[in-house]
């Protein structure tokens, strides 16, 4: 079926498209003055980070010119850490060391205590500390009385330890 259009109808038509089209224009027009902006933007932030990493990088050499002049000590190594002997049960000694050290924050459990050592430990292992191997280290550090239980684990948390305090503290041979 033809639709039967008037002729006014037909010009009514044509300028309501020519004028969308001349609002687009426009709007398009001016999006793409709005993004030049924002490159604009962009370069002066890429100016001002140029300026500022330039800065930073000639007071560091200033700075390593005066502490090498006034024969500053190098800042200590880190210490390496004791590696038990190869052998059964080493996994769980290097977790047993990790949970003795102040490193590790309290209260912890076997996933933090596993990636401790992972840590400490990475030079001399093939792989990651899996958690349920500091589990079982943990547990028998507990029963040794060389650690406290804060939490007891369940099906779905694990269980959280800390270190005794000075008093109840016994050394292990």
């Amino acid at each position: 079926m033809g639709s039967k259009l008037s002729v006014e109808d037909v010009m009514a038509n044509l300028e309501a498209r020519a004028a969308f089209h001349r609002e687009q224009e426009a709007h398009h027009r001016d999006q793409e003055a709005f993004h030049v902006q924002q490159t604009a933007y962009h370069r002066e932030q890429q100016a001002f980070h140029r300026t500022a990493q330039e800065k930073a990088l000639k007071d560091l050499e200033t700075f390593r010119t005066v502490v090498g002049s006034a024969g500053a000590q190098p800042l200590p190594q880190e210490e390496e850490p004791e590696v038990p002997a190869p052998g059964r049960k080493r996994f769980g000694r290097m977790v047993m060391l990790a949970a003795e050290s102040p490193d590790l924050p309290e209260p912890f459990g076997p996933t933090a205590a596993a990636e401790e050592a992972t840590r400490r430990f990475a030079e001399h292992l093939s792989g990651p500390i899996r958690p349920r191997t500091a589990s079982d280290a943990l547990r028998r550090m507990l029963a040794e009385g060389r650690l406290e239980l804060v939490r007891k684990g369940t099906a779905k948390r694990e269980a959280l330890y800390k270190r005794p305090g000075p008093e109840r503290a016994k050394k292990h041979p």
